[in-house]
């Protein structure tokens, strides 16, 4: 029997394949290829989604700033090419303007000392004419003082004379 089972497996056409069996794996292994070169477009498409969505982004702030500097500075349609030198005569002009400020801001102060300084002088000089003035009532009282003594007969015209030429003299 044992024989027989043997001759009886070796007589049997070893590994016939079905015709069907070939078509499954087939389409099995394309379908395998198929679903990894979807995954990685799709792989692809997000990633140039979230591209675009930055472009987009960067878009919009690109309008708006363009939109800001025609309407504020420079006040008329311009080429966005242009843009480099736009900003490069901005950037002058600013340069330009601060240094005309920072000149005019160091003429001012040189102003500001120099009337200063003429002040101090006037002030001074004020100081002396209020010390003359105090100094000239002062020499007016003792002339009187003196005249008065005079007219009371207390000292002589030449006593008078001579302490009125000491008084002019201190003035």
């Amino acid at each position: 029997m044992l024989i027989l089972s043997s001759l009886q497996g070796f007589s049997q056409k070893k590994g016939k394949v079905d015709p069907k069996d070939v078509a499954i794996d087939s389409l099995t292994k394309v379908s395998t290829m198929l679903t990894t070169q979807l995954d990685s477009t799709t792989k692809v498409a997000s990633s140039l989604s979230m591209h675009l969505d930055s472009v987009s982004k960067d878009l919009t702030i690109y309008k708006g700033l363009y939109t800001t500097i025609k309407e504020q500075v420079v006040l008329h349609d311009f080429d966005p090419a242009d843009m480099g030198i736009i900003i490069d005569s901005l950037k002058t002009g600013r340069d330009a303007a601060f240094l005309a400020l920072t000149e005019t801001s160091k003429t001012m102060t040189d102003s500001v000392a120099v009337l200063n300084k003429e002040n101090a002088a006037l002030k001074e000089m004020m100081s002396i004419l209020q010390t003359a003035e105090g100094d000239k009532a002062k020499l007016v009282a003792e002339l009187k003082q003196l005249k008065e003594l005079l007219d009371a007969k207390i000292i002589t015209q030449a006593e008078f004379d001579e302490k009125k030429t000491v008084l002019m003299a201190k003035w």
